[in-house]
């Protein structure tokens, strides 16, 4: 058993303890046998010359092993106290695992200890005959953030499971300190006898299994093929070699890239460089964000692009003419397509973003109910465009001047309509504001003022062949503007997603 070297670690009640590098001297490694998927413990073998902590036997070599506390006190035999060597007959083992239990309980990561003296290299013959010394806790507190992060991923819908080695104590504390249940029970699967479960079996367990103790890595790979049988979205982080087949098995793989091995980071789809899995959370907003500013800029461009194609259809099906000129179409898709469509793909992610459930991969960016509300909402714009047409029509005849009532209300109500296409969840109604999006005010802005300098400049008034407008033509091209803002902002529902169970291992 070989800690660090700054380590001072009291061994059988030896009050001074021992003095790590001082042992290093006097007892060279020889040999190292690693733990492996059978045995949870590793075993050193080094020279002795036969004096110092463990007593007379010259000329022998000694075996000291560390690893899992039930496993090595299986293989014991004998427990050294005071420098001397006791048989277990009395119910020291009970309390041998008693005090594991206890240490364990505080969140401690318990390693036991224990030798034996052999005669030649072999380290194989250690099924038995060990001395016991004693158990090791060691503190590796969890970092204040971690719990924050937790809570943080559960208010975004997404469950998280831990993965461990540790004995079932150890991991069902850490699992309570991070709050693994949710503010409930912690259900805890000791994983040794995983492999004798059927697919079937393992697959249910998952649904309910917030910590997996006692896991071989082998078995990481089992775990997240269940999850993904069960219809989980799974997301894996793992830094060592042996995570390689559980990283590359999951939906998404993530690596850290500081503390990470080569493989580990060749494997992975994404890479923590400042290993900071708070790091995990702001991916996760910004990517929500994304796609949330690609549905908003498609419902836009449908929606005003329909209500065009609703004006011309309905115009020319009621034997009215063409309310727009070809011109006067393309200045609107230039003015309202191109601005306020590239600034609603910048907006700011929406206060309640990461409180919203993920949603299912099978999702369609753009669903059934989506056509439906795009639908309402270009028939609200292209009704009072028709509308302004119909009085324009009323007071000068099927002529330019009704044409250019159409024109301004469409234009205008398309540019109104890239505010209500912000969010589609609260309105301009609400007490709660959105974030500020500086490059909608510029769009809106800039568009708006080539309207005011399509009307005001005799060249390019003459071009998009609009006629001078009256006070009271204004005020119907305004309020055909401002209405179907209004009637879609009051009809707004909050959009349900499907829930998407997404697991962070």
């Amino acid at each position: 058993f070989m800690p660090s070297a700054s380590t001072v670690v009291a061994i059988a009640g030896s009050p001074s303890g021992m003095d790590v590098l001082h042992m290093r001297k006097s007892y060279p490694l020889l040999k190292i046998k690693h733990r492996s998927e059978g045995n949870n413990y590793m075993i050193t073998l080094h020279k002795f010359s036969g004096s110092g902590v463990f007593g007379g036997a010259g000329g022998r070599k000694l075996a000291a092993v560390k690893g899992s506390p039930a496993e090595v006190l299986d293989l014991c035999k004998f427990y050294l106290k005071d420098g001397i060597e006791h048989e277990f007959i009395n119910g020291e083992r009970e309390q041998i695992q008693n005090e594991n239990e206890i240490l364990a309980g505080k969140s401690l990561r318990v390693l036991a200890v224990a030798y034996k003296f052999v005669d030649g290299d072999d380290t194989a013959d250690l099924s038995s005959g060990l001395t016991w010394l004693g158990l090791v806790g060691m503190a590796d507190p969890v970092k204040p953030e971690a719990a924050e992060l937790i809570r943080a991923f559960h208010t975004a819908g997404i469950d998280t499971i831990m993965i461990t080695g540790d004995q079932v104590p150890t991991a069902y504390a850490i699992g309570k300190e991070l709050d693994l249940g949710d503010d409930g029970q912690i259900e805890i699967l000791d994983s040794t006898s995983l492999s004798e479960l059927s697919p079937d079996v393992l697959t249910a367990l998952c649904a309910n299994i917030n910590v997996f103790a006692r896991v071989s890595p082998a078995q990481k790979l089992q775990i997240v093929r269940a999850l993904q049988r069960a219809g989980r979205i799974t997301a894996m982080t793992g830094d060592g070699i042996n995570d390689g087949p559980a990283l590359k098995a999951s939906n998404i793989g993530i690596a850290m890239g500081r503390a990470g091995t080569d493989v580990s980071r060749e494997i992975a789809d994404v890479i923590l460089e400042d290993d900071n899995l708070q790091t995990m959370i702001i991916a996760v907003s910004h990517g929500r964000a994304i796609y949330s500013n690609i549905r908003k800029s498609v419902h836009y461009l449908l929606s005003t692009n329909m209500s065009e194609i609703m004006v011309m259809f309905a115009s020319i099906a009621a034997g009215f003419g063409h309310p727009l000129s070809t011109i006067q179409l393309l200045w609107i898709n230039l003015i309202s397509d191109i601005f306020p469509g590239i600034a609603l793909s910048l907006e700011q992610p929406e206060p309640d973003i990461m409180s919203q459930p993920p949603r299912s991969p099978d999702e369609d960016i753009i669903g059934a109910k989506d056509f439906k509300r795009i639908a309402f909402e270009s028939l609200t714009m292209s009704g009072a465009s028709l509308g302004a047409y119909a009085y324009g029509i009323s007071k000068y005849g099927v002529s330019p001047q009704a044409g250019s009532l159409a024109f301004l209300s469409l234009s205008t109500s398309q540019l109104l309509h890239a505010i209500s296409c912000r969010t589609d969840k609260h309105t301009i109604f609400d007490k709660e504001t959105l974030p500020p999006n500086k490059y909608m005010n510029i769009a809106l802005t800039g568009s708006f003022l080539l309207q005011i300098l399509a009307l005001s400049v005799p060249g390019l008034r003459n071009l998009l062949r609009i006629s001078p407008v009256t006070l009271t033509d204004a005020l119907v091209t305004a309020a055909a503007s401002v209405v179907p803002l209004l009637i879609n902002e009051a009809t707004k529902r909050p959009v349900k997603t499907v829930p998407a169970e997404v697991n962070t291992l």
